[in-house]
């Protein structure tokens, strides 16, 4: 029969249907017997045990091995032995080639999927993938972040602290908690950690007190977006005090149209919406003077001159009326209690925002639906191990200098999987 499995130290006897899989019946290669492993003594032939392992699929369909070795019984000491066949992975009741192609695959795929393609057990999937977790946290380690994004996402029923390069946009570390206890130790052990310059994140004080202490040349920069989504929702508290007037219909028609309205910019607005601006001018001069300040609070951050960008936020706050508008009056005491954090955005070198942060997070948020019932553990796994992420982009680049250059060479430091290539992966459905 042709050597369909080019196997070493067995032969295909035959090949048969069976439910859902391809069955290809084996037979060990025999030779000479062996001596006994205990007593060096010579063993002799004792019979035959037949076991099935799975295979690498053949025509999309799993494939099972039943695989009959002989049995050897010592002479001296009746100890039993059964040759090792050294392309099985005994524990997985598999194939070595096979527990490689899922290693290989079940980041990149859901295990269900997996478990379909290759006929094994979806827990013995998920195991293979802890394995391959550990092997991977004890072998990769990506650069450390000049620049260094922090952001939470709520994932698999808590809120996780998701660390980016933001120099790079790629994504460097998740932790399974938010909280001090969590951040403090990573921040310690943290390698290279007099290299992190900035650090971007939003207004939750835990992260500053994280990390201060333990990262000497660091200076926070509170999110720009994070600070202007304040404005955007001290405008939509205005709208709903209107709307809460209306009646049922009429506050279908509000939430719809002006709610989009009011929270675009006035660059993106098309003739038709400047329109219907001023329409919600006339009608509604409350909401209208809202959105005012809106925009002028974003106008802050189009300011180019950090003293200008101060002096545009002190009259802005002084032209804010004394009573109504609670909410923008409570951002103006928001941006006291961060100022220094706050406008820190016009020193830095470049100008920092979390943005590819945000847009990783809910690329997690799409995986983890993808994939429910996925732990924690997988979820990051996913995300921090993307195969494909890490081969392209920026997410691999070339140190200079160091000791291999100087030596004629070059070091390849990985700076983690680019979120941009993630993005265009899960545009084209291969984010799982």
């Amino acid at each position: 029969m042709f050597d369909l499995l080019n196997l070493p130290g067995v032969k295909p006897m035959d090949l048969r249907m069976g439910h859902k899989a391809i069955v290809v019946i084996a037979e060990v290669i025999e030779g000479d017997p062996p001596q006994c492993p205990d007593c060096a003594k010579p063993m002799y032939r004792h019979g035959r045990r037949t076991n099935t392992f799975a295979d690498t699929p053949m025509q999309m369909q799993p494939v099972r091995l039943e695989i009959t070795r002989p049995r050897y019984r010592c002479s001296a000491c009746g100890k039993m032995d059964t040759p090792d066949l050294l392309f099985l992975d005994e524990r997985r009741r598999a194939t070595k080639r096979l527990v490689d192609a899922v290693r290989e695959r079940c980041l990149g795929m859901t295990f269900h999927a997996l478990a379909d393609q290759t006929g094994l057990a979806v827990n013995t999937i998920k195991n293979i993938a802890h394995d391959l977790i550990e092997d991977l946290e004890r072998t990769v380690h990506y650069e450390t972040p000049v620049i260094m994004g922090i952001d939470e996402v709520n994932l698999a029923g808590d809120y996780r602290c998701v660390i980016t390069n933001l120099a790079t946009n790629n994504v460097f570390q998740m932790l399974e908690f938010r909280t001090q206890e969590h951040l403090k130790p990573f921040f310690k052990n943290l390698h290279d950690r007099e290299k992190v310059e900035w650090v971007c994140t939003d207004m939750w004080r835990p992260f500053k007190r994280s990390f201060r202490q333990y990262l000497p040349n660091a200076r926070l920069v509170i999110d720009k977006f994070h600070v202007v989504k304040m404005a955007s929702e001290a405008l939509e508290e205005e709208r709903k005090k209107y709307q809460v007037t209306l009646t049922k219909d009429e506050r279908l028609h509000v939430k719809k149209s002006i709610r989009w309205l009011t929270l675009k910019r006035p660059a993106t607005l098309t003739s038709a919406e400047r329109t219907a601006l001023e329409v919600v001018r006339q009608t509604i001069p409350a909401l209208a003077e809202a959105y005012d300040f809106k925009e002028a609070f974003y106008q802050i951050y189009d300011d180019q001159d950090k003293a200008s960008a101060m002096r545009a936020f002190e009259a802005w706050e002084n032209s804010l009326p004394s009573t109504g508008l609670d909410m923008f009056r409570s951002l103006t005491k928001t941006v006291h209690n961060h100022y220094e954090d706050i406008f820190a955005y016009w020193d830095a070198p470049s100008r920092i925002t979390n943005a590819y942060t945000e847009c990783l997070n809910g690329l997690i948020k799409v995986s983890n639906r993808m994939g429910r019932g996925y732990s924690y553990e997988i979820i990051r796994a996913k995300t921090l191990y993307a195969k494909h992420a890490r081969k392209v982009g920026s997410g691999v680049r070339l140190a200079f200098p160091s000791s291999a250059s100087r030596r004629g060479g070059a070091e390849t430091v990985e700076y983690g999987p680019h979120i941009p290539t993630l993005v265009e992966i899960a545009e084209e459905g291969g984010l799982d």
